[in-house]
């Protein structure tokens, strides 16, 4: 994806200025023909990733929703973990009312297979493998070093952590949560809004909402957003 010059790298602004952002300003730098970050819009000045990479604090969402008519800048979320589910639908909600644009942000190490299909605003980290034929949907993250073999689907505003593994043809639902090193057993389904603990081993489907967890990973709850 090309700027009006066809050569020129597009502007990108990223939503949320703190951890995760960083992780993924670093990734789009990975690939200077694609993307210029232009800076971060945050209510919380973020002075550390304002000394880090040297990216300016544009202002708060007011100013990021005013960038939106301008037609030539990009988004991403630059905000992840268990905690930030809610946030992140809401704010894609907010900015959607405006008519803005999401970047697909790819890390320059990351291997995507040909015949994957990345939807608008996902985000795949440095080291991550997404195989032939999985589909991630819209604002998705697949953090560092984790693995989505063939054939699998990762659903909206679902976070697949790093060092996780979905097996082939494996399903994760919208806005599912997959810790830590966990492992998803090939043709297994995690439910909408499911949660995979840390480092669990996922041998059979896990229901819409329930938080599983261990070796072989069992219900322990039900999700919080």
């Amino acid at each position: 994806m090309t700027g009006p010059g066809l050569t020129d790298p597009m502007q990108l602004v990223v939503i949320g200025g703190g951890e995760h952002a960083r992780v993924l300003i670093e990734a789009a730098r990975s690939q200077p023909d694609l993307w210029e970050v232009k800076g971060f819009v945050d209510v919380h000045p973020n002075e550390e990733t304002v000394r880090r990479l040297g990216v300016p604090r544009l202002g708060s969402d007011e100013e990021g929703r005013r960038m939106v008519t301008g037609g030539v800048v990009l988004f991403a979320l630059g905000f992840g973990g268990l905690g930030a589910r809610a946030a992140r639908m809401a704010a894609v909600k907010s900015y959607d009312g405006y008519g803005a644009r999401w970047a697909t942000v790819v890390h320059a190490t990351a291997w995507i297979s040909p015949t994957a299909h990345l939807a608008e605003g996902v985000f795949v980290s440095a080291g991550a493998v997404v195989n032939s034929g999985a589909r991630v949907e819209r604002h998705a993250i697949i953090n560092t070093g984790a693995i989505i073999e063939h054939d699998v689907v990762v659903g909206e505003f679902a976070q697949v952590s790093p060092a996780a593994t979905i097996g082939g043809a494996g399903r994760v639902g919208r806005d599912a949560y997959v810790g830590l090193g966990a492992s998803i057993r090939d043709h297994v389904a995690i439910g909408d809004a499911a949660t995979v603990g840390m480092g669990a081993v996922v041998v059979a489907g896990v229901p819409d909402g329930v938080v599983v967890v261990g070796n072989p990973a069992r219900a322990q709850g039900t999700s919080r957003g």
